[in-house]
């Protein structure tokens, strides 16, 4: 039977021969790569509303497929601006053991175009769906992946057949690697999104942790909330309208994306997760775009959490369709701001590039705290089970209670700074600068120029976690979160002062002006002290030293150059 469908949301239906490894099996199964492939090779010959693409190759080779749906031979991002259609780009097993979003996103593909349901959705929309980010993950099966323990509040039910790893082929995990862009399958994405420009973006998780009673918790961005306040309120509306939705339509509980701060005490309070812009969602956000996370919910059965997610999916498509007009122009306008903060220099208005609360451990090591803080009465509504089975670590629990506590989801920064006209960055950061889509000039006689220019006062290390692990051979298991041993994988501290200096650039420095779209972004990556910048990545190890200036410069008056800048546009 199909995935879940579909307007009435009460009885499955199937809406065609052509079905998921996961409907074929019943849910005892997941889809390797190869029966993701053959799904969209066989989809693509049925429907003309559908055309395969390709993100590149992953880690291991293998073809990291794309499918683009919509009407009126939409295929393309200027086909879908002409149409004055929102694009909204679906990314899916970025964390290949999650795998209801790698399921859904496939029958949805074949929903959408082989029945009627996808009439209004795909006149309105231009849908751009990643089904399986992460291939090579995805096919590390083991059955003891994930595996459920609620002593930890770990893992999940799996399907019998078992699901793929966290981390790629590689080793790396993809949510945490959108700045510093370690890992191919991110270099490919970031690339194709700056081809694409989605409007809208979906990333498809499972979540374990804290006992509730929800089904499935969402989020989005919280990097710099008060730059982007009105594409939150956006955010926060079309999620908390969905959610009701979904919830009158289908009977499945969603709320906001959290923990209790204190796991066997819900009156603690309700803490989201860090904003640090290594999470995708969070540099989404940095660029002005609206970005939704999804979670499914673990402890609930495998097949409910494709349903759970089908169903989010699919009354997202149509939420955004009605505002469709709202949501082009909400981040239409988003992108004019940006912008205009590379324009007008006024120090008032702060980009907040350090989230994170030093602390030391008793061998003196330096450690971050990144806290959410509760913002006024912000409260949260939590249907969870009695207080006996939460300590319990019992799930189900014997019955159900509601508790209200403490929302922590607002984020104050412990650094910020106004945004220059630009920066002077070493020519030895272009391939950096590309990656992430940001242009710049490239100087092309030595000048002298009044800059604010940092001194380095003091450098040390902090350990990076949960960036990269150890992968397993093919058939065996990974080691859950709670055992791994940390890899050696660290960040580069810098302590600054700053100073208004004249220097000789030279020839060949690269100028980027933050009046771009990708301006705030350009910020977070290049000021020394940001907590998810080139520096904090160890990419500038080899320029800094202590009693010596940062190669990076600031520039808040633009002289003009001798000679024009040769323009070069980012790749």
């Amino acid at each position: 039977m199909a995935c879940f469908v579909l307007d009435s949301g009460l009885m499955p239906t199937r809406s065609n021969s052509l079905q998921t490894r996961a409907e074929a099996s019943n849910y005892t199964e997941t889809s390797l790569h190869k029966d993701v492939l053959a799904f969209v090779d066989e989809l693509s010959t049925k429907t003309k509303l559908l055309r395969r693409t390709t993100l590149g190759k992953s880690g291991e080779g293998q073809d990291m497929v794309v499918l683009i749906v919509s009407d009126q031979e939409c295929f393309s991002p200027e086909k879908a601006r002409k149409q004055n259609k929102v694009i909204v780009m679906v990314e899916a097993n970025i964390h290949a053991g999650e795998v209801e979003g790698k399921e859904s996103v496939l029958a949805l593909a074949r929903d959408l175009t082989l029945t009627t349901l996808g009439k209004k959705i795909l006149s309105t929309l231009c849908l751009v769906l990643i089904p399986n980010f992460n291939p090579d993950g995805n096919d590390r099966i083991s059955p003891s992946n994930r595996k459920l323990n609620l002593q930890t509040l770990e893992g999940q039910e799996n399907p019998e057949g078992g699901v793929g790893t966290r981390y790629t082929g590689e080793g790396w995990n993809l949510n945490r690697d959108s700045m510093k862009q370690e890992a191919i399958e991110t270099r490919n994405l970031a690339r194709f999104y700056q081809e694409w420009q989605p409007d809208v973006f979906i990333d498809c998780h499972t979540t374990d942790g804290s006992l509730h009673g929800f089904d499935l918790t969402y989020d989005t961005s919280h990097s710099n909330q008060h730059l982007f306040s009105s594409l939150l309120s956006q955010s926060r509306s079309l999620l908390e309208t969905t959610g009701a939705t979904i919830e009158k339509k289908y009977g499945f509980g969603s709320f906001w994306y959290g923990n209790y701060v204190n796991e066997e005490d819900p009156s603690s309070g309700w803490h989201t997760y860090p904003a640090l812009p290594r999470f995708g969602s969070h540099y989404r956000g940095l660029l002005g775009k609206i970005d939704i996370l999804l979670e499914t919910y673990s402890y609930i059965g495998y097949q409910r959490r494709c349903q759970v997610m089908y169903a989010w999916l699919l009354e997202l498509f149509r939420e955004i369709s009605k505002r469709r007009t709202k949501i082009l122009t909400v981040v239409q306008n988003e992108q004019t701001r940006i912008v205009q903060r590379g324009l007008i220099q006024d120090p008032s208005t702060q980009v907040g590039i350090q989230y994170g609360v030093a602390k030391r451990d008793e061998k003196g090591a330096l450690l971050f705290d990144y806290p959410a803080y509760q913002n006024k009465n912000d409260l949260a509504t939590i249907k969870a089970f009695d207080l006996p089975s939460i300590k319990a670590h019992r799930y189900p629990g014997k019955k159900t209670e509601v508790y209200q506590m403490p929302h922590f989801r607002t984020f104050f920064p412990t650094a910020s700074v106004s945004t220059p006209m630009g920066y002077l960055v070493p020519k030895s950061l272009e391939s950096r600068l590309k990656g992430h889509g940001i242009q710049y000039e490239t100087i092309q006689t030595q000048t002298t120029l009044d800059v604010e220019a940092y001194l380095i006062t003091s450098m040390e290390k902090t350990f990076s976690p949960d960036v990269a692990g150890m992968v397993p051979p093919k058939g065996q298991a990974e080691i859950p979160l709670s055992m791994k041993e940390p890899p050696k994988r660290f960040e580069t501290v810098l302590t600054v002062r700053a100073e208004r200096k004249q220097v000789t650039i030279a020839k060949g420095t690269l100028l980027v002006k933050t009046a771009q779209p990708t301006g705030t972004l350009a910020v977070y990556l290049l000021e020394p002290n940001s907590d998810d910048g080139f520096t904090r990545w160890e990419y500038l190890d080899g320029m800094i030293q202590v009693g010596q200036y940062y190669p990076i410069y600031r520039c808040l008056d633009l002289a003009p150059q001798k000679q024009p800048p040769r323009k070069h546009k980012a790749e």
